[in-house]
């Protein structure tokens, strides 16, 4: 019996197996057909035996500059300083919102700039001077003290207030006796005792002494 393809055997009786002695590599499944065979690869193999591992940079999946690296059935892409995934996307850096006290932040390529109500810094973060102003008293003010948030008058002896605007009045009713006046001055008061003496015009001068 002369047999077709695929068939051997006397009588042409049985089927020839290609794959028996598994033709294909450990990346592939070996297929029998009538008169041969295929091997059907994994992902990431190639070839007719399945033997070749592919390329997936071949087609240039990243984009910017970026250099693709080869993985098994995948690529990894080393993008550029701002840049992500396929180096396509450039990564918002604004996302963190830098920008501080009210600042608008605009994204460039791995960087930001934050446009600040005042000049505050690259993030908006500096302080600003509360004392620039001048807020305070000049004539009761020793000077102005910078806190964290907002600042604070130191007044001379004498002023009180926020600002150190208001005068402090020593001369509370009755302070001076006997009917004197009361001067009131920055650092006390000073009362106006002829014919009398003492600090409220409490001694009578002994005119006999």
């Amino acid at each position: 019996c002369l047999c077709p393809s695929g068939y051997t055997g006397v009588y042409c009786e049985l089927d020839i197996d290609y794959c028996v002695h598994s033709p294909c590599s450990e990346h592939g499944v070996c297929l029998d057909q009538q008169s041969n065979f295929t091997c059907r690869c994994m992902l990431g193999f190639e070839g007719p035996l399945c033997e070749v591992e592919a390329n997936e940079c071949i087609s240039f999946p990243c984009s910017n500059g970026a250099t693709c690296e080869d993985l098994i059935s995948d690529y990894r892409c080393h993008c550029l300083l701002g840049f992500e995934r396929t180096c396509s996307q450039n990564v918002n850096d604004c996302w963190s919102q830098p920008c501080l006290n009210g600042g608008s932040c605009m994204d460039l390529i791995n960087d930001y700039i934050c446009h600040c109500p005042l000049d505050q810094g690259k993030d908006c973060s500096s302080s600003l001077s509360q004392c620039v102003s001048n807020p305070c008293d000049p004539e009761g003010t020793i000077f102005c003290e910078e806190l964290e948030s907002t600042y604070r008058c130191l007044c001379h002896h004498g002023y009180t207030g926020t600002h150190c605007k208001t005068r402090l009045n020593h001369c509370v009713d009755g302070l001076c006796q006997h009917g004197s006046v009361c001067e009131n001055l920055s650092g006390g008061f000073k009362c106006d005792c002829l014919p009398l003496t003492g600090q409220f015009c409490e001694i009578n001068i002994d005119n006999c002494a």
